[in-house]
């Protein structure tokens, strides 16, 4: 099994894109994982039945999110295989090492931010799942076609 890890960036839909080519070659199963941290909210108090933040798109579930981009991503790969899709409250790069337990592949874009030179080339997730992942690791950077 490939897990991919998405994040809804440029980055790692090039990485679930890169995943699926391969799925398709390889008949391989794709797991795509997304890590996101529950931050407290202030929730004005309202009427029993209206929801303040029912109508705001920036405060979308993360599993919506993630299947959204599965089927956007899946659209532009031919024959791209069914893709489990997987939701965790947490910090990403810890999550994905957890899960690259069951994976045989763990799939990651490169965002290229962060303080330390790795972090700066390949991204603070990507860097912590080569240190932390217990499968082969492939970071496909960005831009690529």
């Amino acid at each position: 099994m490939m897990l991919v890890g998405v994040d809804g960036s440029p980055a790692s839909r090039e990485a679930l894109r890169w995943a699926l080519a391969q799925a398709v070659k390889t008949g391989d199963t794709v797991e795509a994982t997304m890590a996101w941290l529950r931050e407290p909210e202030f929730v004005p108090a309202a009427s029993m039945g209206v929801h303040p933040h029912a109508d705001n798109p920036s405060r979308r579930h993360p599993a919506r999110e993630l299947h959204t981009i599965v089927e956007e991503v899946r659209a532009t790969v031919p024959g791209a295989p069914p893709v489990t899709e997987v939701t965790i409250i947490g910090d990403a790069g810890t999550a994905l090492a957890q899960a690259s337990r069951q994976a045989d592949l763990l799939v990651v874009g490169a965002h290229g931010h962060g303080s330390r030179l790795t972090e700066l080339i390949l991204g603070s997730v990507a860097a912590d799942c080569l240190r932390h992942a217990t499968c082969p690791v492939v970071v496909v950077p960005p831009g690529r076609a």
